[in-house]
C-alpha cells in the first residue's frame, strides 16, 4: 500500500475520539481505511436516509479498492428509517422490517461488516438481544425434528404460512417438503424430510422452483422484531390493562366536572380492546412493536446488538441532534392530540424515546469516532473526550464540463507528486477520459500517477497533506450533462401549479391542503368508495388524523415551502386552527405590502443612476450565449434592463428552479452594469457555488475587457 495513506491507516485506540475537518463523503476513506485494519463489525450514524444512501455508494467505492478485504468481508447494511404516523392500526411496509430484521441478524452473529443507521431508525427501541438470538433455529442435514412443532415455531417467529413462497418471511410445507424464505437469504430454503429425518437442504429459485446448491445446514432468523411467547404477551396485556384501567379511573373522577371525559374514556376503552385483541391474537405484531415497553422491561438500541470489539462512527452530531429534535417535536406534537382526544395514555409513549437518550451512544463502552465539519464542541458537552484532531481535508474541484480546466488542475496535481484517483460510472466514460488524459499529455515527464477506477463516488475529495486526491466524473461533466445541448423550452400558457403528477412528491414531504392546512403526505392508495376504485393521496394530520384527497383533486394541494431544515407544526384535522393561520398570515401581509408601499414610495424620491440603452458590446455577449433562451429569461431579463435604466433605485426578485438560467439573466445584468464603468458583486451562499460562477462567468466575459475575480 502507498506510503501516502499511512496516516489513513492510524490506529485508533481510544474511546471517544474527535476528527474535525471532515464530513459528507469525506469521512468514507477514513472510515473505510479504518474498517480494514481493524475488520469485524462498524456501526455509523448519519442524520438521515437520503445521507445513508450517499454514503453508502462512496463506500461501497472505498472499500472495493482496499487490498486483501474480501467482498463478504465488507457487506454494508443500510437500515431503512420508517416514516409512519403513530399507533397507526395499519399493516406497515414489511420489507423495511425485513431489512431491519437481516441487519441486526448480522450483528447479533458477529458477520463482518460496516451497518449505516439514519438516527431516526438508531433510536427505535428494540427487543432485547438475547430474546431475538434465543428464538433462532439451527438446522442441519440429518438432523431429527417433528415437522408439526417446527411449523408452530416459525409461525411464533412471524412467518406466515402461504400455498407457495413468493418473498421473505413466508413458508410452505407440501406433503415432506418445507420451504422458507428467511428475511436475510437472497434466496429461499428448500428442507427435505425423510418421514422426521431432515434428508437435504437446498436453496432455490422462488420464480423458476429450480434448486441452486446444496446446503449442510441454514439458520432460522425470526421474521418480527417481537417473537411470539405466550407468558410474554400475557404479561404485556396485564400490563396495558393495568395502565389503561389507571388512566381512565383518573378520567372517571372529573367526569362530574369536566363533560368531555366521558368521550375520552369511551375512546380509551375501545382503543384498549383494539390493542389487547392484537396482544392475545399475536396479529399485526409490527403495530405492537410500538408498544413494546409493555412486553420489556428493558429495551435496548441497536448498538446494544454490536460486540464490545465493534466501533462506532457517528458523522456530523450536530446535524444529527437536529434531526432528532425535530422528529421528536413532531411525535410529542401528535402525542399531545392523541392524549386530549382520548386516543392514548401517557404509558403508550414510552417506546419514543427522548433525543437526548441518544447521549448512551458514547458510554456503551464501544470505541467512538465522531465526525465533525468544523471544530464546534456543543456535541461534546459534558463528555470526556480521549483524542480530538483536525485533518487537512477539501472537497474536490467542480469542473461542470470545463474540460480545459480539468486539463490544467490534472498537470497541477501531477506535477505537485499527488496520486490521483478518478472514478468513472461506466467503462465508456472510464475509456473517454483515459483517452483525454492520454491525448493532453498530462502525465508526460512526472513522477505523478493517476489511476482510473469503474465506481461511483458521489464527489471528489483532495488531502493535501497525503497528496491524495479523488475525482468523481459527476464533477467533471456535471450531474446533468445531458442539459450540454441547445434547446428551447416552449413558453407555456398558463402558470404550472404546485403540484401536478404523482412524481412531484415523496413521502415524508410535507404538504398544505387548501381548507385543512399543513399535514404530511405518505404515499398514493388506491381505495374503493361505493364500488368505484380510485387513487387517493393520503395526508397525515396531528394526532391520529388521516386525510385521502383524490388525486383529481390534487390541485387544493401544495408543496409546503418553508426555512430549510426546520419542519413545520403540523396542523389538525377538525378545529378552527388552520383558519385563524390563514387570518393572521392576510393581517400580516396585509401590513407587509403597506411597508412596502411606503418604502417603495421613500426609495422613488432617492437618485438612482440611470445605465445606458444597450450598446453593440451587450448585443454581442448576448449573442454568445451557447444556448436557446426561454421566453421567461428573455422576459425577465428585458425588465431588469428597462429597470437599471430608469434613473431610481431597482428593486427585482428573481425566482426560479435550479437549471432554469437565472445565472444567464444576472450575467446580462452584470456586463450592462460594466459597460457603464460600475462594478458588480456577486453573494453566493458555499465556496463551491463561487467556485462554479467563477469559471462560468470567466468564460462568458473572456471576450470582452472586463476583470472577473
Amino acid at each position: 500500500m502507498s506510503p501516502k495513506r499511512e496516516k489513513l491507516n492510524e490506529a485508533f485506540m481510544h474511546k471517544i475520539r474527535s476528527v474535525n475537518g471532515i464530513s459528507d463523503v469525506r469521512i468514507a476513506p477514513f472510515i473505510s481505511r479504518d474498517f480494514a485494519r481493524k475488520r469485524g463489525q462498524a456501526l455509523i450514524i448519519v442524520s438521515s436516509s437520503v445521507r445513508a444512501e450517499r454514503l453508502r455508494r462512496d463506500l461501497a467505492f472505498f472499500v472495493q479498492e482496499i487490498e486483501g478485504l474480501s467482498p463478504e468481508e465488507a457487506q454494508i447494511y443500510v437500515l431503512p428509517e420508517e416514516n409512519e404516523a403513530l399507533f397507526n392500526f395499519e399493516a406497515r411496509n414489511r420489507d423495511n422490517m425485513f431489512r431491519r430484521l437481516s441487519a441486526l441478524k448480522a450483528l447479533s452473529e458477529g458477520k463482518n461488516g460496516l451497518f449505516i443507521v439514519p438516527c431516526g431508525a438508531a433510536m427505535k427501541r428494540l427487543a432485547p438481544l438475547k430474546s431475538f438470538e434465543e428464538k433462532r433455529l439451527r438446522l442441519e442435514r440429518g438432523d431429527e425434528a417433528e415437522i408439526d412443532e417446527l411449523l408452530e415455531a416459525l409461525i411464533d417467529m412471524g412467518y406466515e404460512r402461504v400455498p407457495q413462497v413468493e418473498s421473505a418471511g413466508e413458508f410452505s410445507l407440501r406433503g415432506d417438503i418445507l420451504d422458507i424464505f428467511t428475511p436475510d437469504a437472497v434466496h429461499p430454503y428448500r428442507l427435505e424430510f425423510f418421514d422426521t429425518e431432515l434428508d437435504s437442504i437446498r436453496n432455490f429459485d422462488e420464480v423458476s422452483q429450480r434448486s441452486l446448491e446444496n446446503l449442510k445446514c441454514v439458520e432460522i432468523y425470526p421474521a418480527q422484531q417481537i417473537v411470539r411467547n405466550d407468558e410474554l404477551f400475557k404479561s404485556a396485556g396485564e400490563k396495558l390493562r393495568k395502565a389503561y384501567g389507571k388512566a381512565i379511573f383518573e378520567l372517571e373522577k372529573s367526569a362530574k366536572e369536566d363533560e368531555t371525559c366521558e368521550e375520552r374514556i369511551e375512546r380509551l376503552r375501545e382503543r384498549e380492546g383494539r390493542i389487547l385483541e392484537h396482544i392475545e391474537n399475536a396479529t399485526n405484531v409490527q403495530l405492537l412493536e410500538n408498544f413494546i415497553g409493555y412486553f420489556y422491561n428493558e429495551t435496548e438500541y441497536i448498538w446494544d446488538y454490536l460486540p464490545a470489539e465493534g466501533s462506532i462512527y457517528i458523522d456530523d452530531p450536530e446535524r444529527i441532534n437536529e434531526a432528532l429534535n425535530t422528529r421528536y417535536a413532531e411525535l410529542t406534537q401528535d402525542f399531545e392530540v392523541m392524549l386530549e382526544r382520548g386516543h392514548a395514555i401517557p404509558e403508550d409513549f414510552k417506546a419514543f424515546p427522548e433525543p437526548q437518550a441518544f447521549r448512551e451512544i458514547y458510554s456503551s463502552g464501544h470505541e467512538v469516532t465522531v465526525y465533525t465539519p468544523f471544530a464546534s464542541a456543543r456535541w461534546a458537552e459534558g463528555l470526556k473526550l480521549d483524542a480530538a484532531e483536525s485533518i487537512a481535508c477539501r472537497q474536490g474541484t467542480v469542473f461542470n464540463g470545463k474540460m480545459d480546466y480539468l486539463s490544467s488542475e490534472l498537470k497541477r496535481l501531477v506535477s505537485e507528486d499527488y496520486e490521483i484517483h478518478i472514478s468513472c460510472a461506466s467503462e465508456e466514460r472510464l475509456k473517454n477520459l483515459s483517452e483525454f488524459i492520454d491525448r493532453e499529455g498530462i502525465l508526460s515527464g512526472s513522477a505523478g500517477a493517476i489511476q482510473m477506477h469503474l465506481g461511483e463516488l458521489s464527489a471528489g475529495l483532495e488531502l493535501p497533506e497525503e497528496k491524495l486526491c479523488y475525482i468523481s466524473d459527476a464533477d467533471i461533466f456535471g450531474v446533468n450533462s445531458s442539459r450540454h445541448a441547445k434547446r428551447r423550452r416552449k413558453s407555456e400558457s398558463k402558470r404550472s401549479k404546485a403540484i401536478e403528477t404523482f412524481t412531484d412528491l415523496r413521502n415524508g414531504d410535507f404538504v398544505v391542503h387548501e381548507n385543512h392546512g399543513i399535514g404530511k403526505f405518505l404515499g398514493i392508495e388506491q381505495l374503493t368508495i361505493e364500488g368505484e376504485k380510485k387513487d387517493y393521496l393520503k395526508i397525515k394530520y396531528a394526532g391520529e388524523d388521516m386525510l385521502y384527497v383524490p388525486v383529481e383533486q390534487m390541485d387544493i394541494v401544495q408543496k409546503y415551502v418553508g426555512a430549510e431544515g426546520q419542519a413545520p407544526r403540523i396542523n389538525r384535522l377538525s378545529g378552527g386552527e388552520w383558519k385563524k393561520t390563514k387570518a393572521r398570515a392576510k393581517a400580516a401581509i396585509a401590513t407587509m405590502a403597506q411597508e412596502l408601499i411606503d418604502l417603495s414610495a421613500k426609495r422613488k424620491i432617492e437618485p438612482g443612476f440611470a445605465f445606458p440603452e444597450d450598446d453593440i458590446w451587450q448585443r454581442e455577449f448576448e449573442d454568445s450565449f451557447p444556448y436557446a433562451e426561454t421566453e421567461d429569461q428573455l422576459r425577465c431579463i428585458e425588465e431588469i434592463k428597462e429597470d437599471m435604466q430608469k434613473p431610481e433605485p431597482m428593486d427585482r426578485l428573481l425566482c426560479g428552479d435550479v437549471g432554469f438560467g437565472k445565472t444567464e439573466v444576472a450575467a446580462r445584468a452584470i456586463f450592462k452594469a460594466l459597460s457603464a464603468g460600475k462594478q458588480a458583486a456577486i453573494l453566493v451562499p458555499t465556496t463551491i457555488l463561487a467556485n462554479q460562477h467563477y469559471y462560468t462567468l470567466k468564460e462568458r466575459f473572456e471576450r470582452f475587457p472586463f476583470k472577473v475575480e
